[in-house]
């Protein structure tokens, strides 16, 4: 709505200065309002606007009392040449949200004003008063104008009270009034009173401006310079009355001149923008790199962490103060140390031998190194080094960060000392809880949670299982006789042969005072019997060996049989033995 009532103000403004007051319009206004607004819209709003923006011109049009078929093509031409002009804009800039920042852009800018004006005079001319070509020159220059001077001012006014992005560079500051009265004074006196000096003079300032205060300014000094004219040409003079007589020849003048003083500056001003922006970019990398760096500092300090890069090409080096001091060197050798080889506690071989062997590393590396400065303890530096390679693959650059990592090493090592002990001690306590204490063999939790095991195994598998158990035939005579100290020693010895005579992946366990079993995983019966007669031999032969008295051993076998659990099976086991003993002992007995 505000964009409509502004169009219609100065259309309505500017239509009485050249009815009313006689004046020479040189630029037209109304349609740098259209195509500013469009080019501020989104798209999708563009037909709502221009129905409005159609239905006001032709209430304009008809309230200056032209005919309502005029009007209709009137409003139809301005329609079309603000969709025209917006569009090719926007295509050559790129998107709505961009100023020219190039002489492509300018070029773009220019030729879609042109085009977009062409079309509306062309349009437009049919339905003017008067049909002439010197009419037909000063509508399309006057609309041209237009929209290459009023919608860039209007765009950046719009941003200067804070509506949009910014997308304007206009700096206004408290000369930028005086400036443009300087601008107008120049132009006054040259269009009053024809001094062709002051046209150099004239166009200086224009540059000056333009570099001065940016994109919008060529606009604001033809917009001055069209005002001083057509205040010049109030009453029916010309605007230019020392160059020519005839209003309008001298307005289709100062039209081009006006023209070609955009085509001048416009682009002076697009490379100055583009190079404030780039200026901008650079200075903001800066401010962030300098901050980066600050806080870099910072961390360094506080974390206790060194830096340092070697330029290979160069062979200039970079060590920072921090760097230095924790491999043991003096911070006032920083930046560049020279050869530090000579300097370091090991003469380097540490950390310089880590780094050849490194040397076509693609990743960063890190690795701990120690030093000890001569009068100081042993320190250990976690160090991590990134290689920088060219374009051709060869190495050109180092950079190293490093930290001291002594008490966090020696904490590990502790807590790795102290885990591999804790290991230790619960393997102890599992052999100890497992293992009976006199004779080293598995103790009876043992022996019966392996026979379970086994059994589940047998059964998954269906393979047989054999248990052999046996005991030692008058082992109360034995301590009766001897004391319990050689009972113990007899135990030991019956022990150890028994182990001599088992297979890997047997077990052999005591149970009991002088009980035993062994438990024989994929053996039948009948093996079981010849391995357990080996064993009843090798006790009664070699048990009375080194002053030890003989013993002999009553042995019972029992094989695995579908639905057996543990309890069964060594019951029918110590079935077997029983029966062994009453069967005269030293024996062998399957059970049944």
């Amino acid at each position: 709505m505000f964009a409509t009532a502004l169009w219609a103000a100065l259309a309505l403004a500017s239509l009485a200065v050249r009815d009313s007051l006689h004046g020479v319009l040189l630029v037209w206004l109304p349609s740098g309002v259209a195509v500013a607004t469009m080019h501020a819209i989104d798209r999708k709003q563009w037909p709502g606007f221009l129905a409005l923006l159609f239905l006001v011109q032709i209430a304009v049009i008809l309230y200056n009392g032209t005919g309502f078929l005029n009007a209709l093509g009137l409003a139809v031409s301005t329609t079309v040449q603000a969709l025209i002009c917006t569009d090719l804009g926007r295509r050559a800039l790129g998107g709505r949200a961009r100023i020219p920042r190039g002489f492509s852009h300018v070029i773009g800018l220019f030729a879609a004003a042109v085009l977009g004006c062409l079309a509306g005079a062309s349009l437009a001319f049919p339905f003017r008063p008067e049909q002439t070509l010197g009419e037909l020159s000063w509508w399309f220059l006057a609309n041209v104008l237009g929209v290459l001077a009023g919608a860039p001012l209007l765009l950046a006014l719009r941003q200067a009270v804070g509506i949009g992005a910014k997308v304007q560079h206009l700096t206004w500051d408290r000369w930028f009034l005086p400036a443009m009265t300087l601008v107008g004074g120049l132009a006054w006196l040259c269009l009053s009173f024809g001094i062709p000096e002051l046209i150099p003079v004239l166009v200086a300032a224009m540059v000056f401006v333009t570099v001065r205060y940016g994109e919008p300014s060529p606009a604001c000094i033809v917009l001055v310079y069209a005002a001083i004219a057509t205040l010049l040409s109030l009453g029916g003079a010309s605007p230019a009355p020392e160059f020519t007589s005839d209003p309008q020849d001298a307005a289709l003048t100062l039209q081009a001149w006006l023209l070609v003083m955009l085509a001048t500056t416009v682009p002076l001003a697009a490379l100055l923008t583009k190079q404030d922006a780039l200026a901008e970019q650079l200075q903001g990398r800066n401010l962030s790199l300098q901050q980066n760096l600050t806080i870099f500092d910072l961390a360094e300090g506080l974390a206790g962490i060194g830096r340092w890069r070697y330029d290979l090409v160069s062979g200039l080096q970079d060590w920072s103060p921090k760097m230095l001091e924790l491999n043991g060197l003096s911070p006032d050798l920083a930046p560049d140390p020279g050869d530090v080889r000579a300097l370091l506690p090991d003469k380097g071989e540490a950390l310089f031998g880590m780094i050849a062997a490194n040397r076509d590393a693609r990743e960063a590396y890190s690795f701990n190194y120690r030093v000890k400065p001569t009068g100081q303890v042993e320190r250990i530096l976690r160090i991590s080094i990134l290689n920088e390679f060219d374009q051709k693959g060869r190495r050109i650059a180092l950079f190293a960060v490093a930290m001291d990592v002594t008490e966090q090493v020696r904490r590990e090592e502790a807590l790795e000392m102290a885990r591999g002990r804790a290991v230790q001690l619960a393997a102890e306590a599992q052999l100890l809880a497992n293992t009976d204490p006199l004779t080293g063999l598995a103790n009876r939790r043992c022996a019966l949670s392996r026979l379970k095991l086994l059994i589940q195994q047998a059964e998954k598998a269906v393979s047989p299982l054999s248990v052999v158990m046996f005991d030692i035939d008058h082992f109360k005579r034995v301590n009766d006789g001897f004391g319990h100290q050689m009972g113990d020693e007899v135990l030991i010895r019956v022990a150890q042969l028994a182990t001599s005579q088992v297979r890997a992946g047997d077990l052999l366990g005591r149970i009991g005072g002088e009980e035993f079993v062994w438990l024989l995983p994929g053996v039948v019966a009948p093996k079981a019997h010849q391995l357990a007669e080996r064993l009843r031999h090798a006790i009664e032969e070699s048990s009375g060996k080194d002053g030890l008295p003989q013993v002999t051993a009553s042995i019972g076998i029992a094989s695995l049989r579908p639905g057996d659990d543990v309890e069964r099976v060594l019951a029918r086991a110590d079935t077997a033995l029983y029966e062994a003993k009453e069967g005269g002992r030293n024996r062998v007995k399957l059970a049944a």
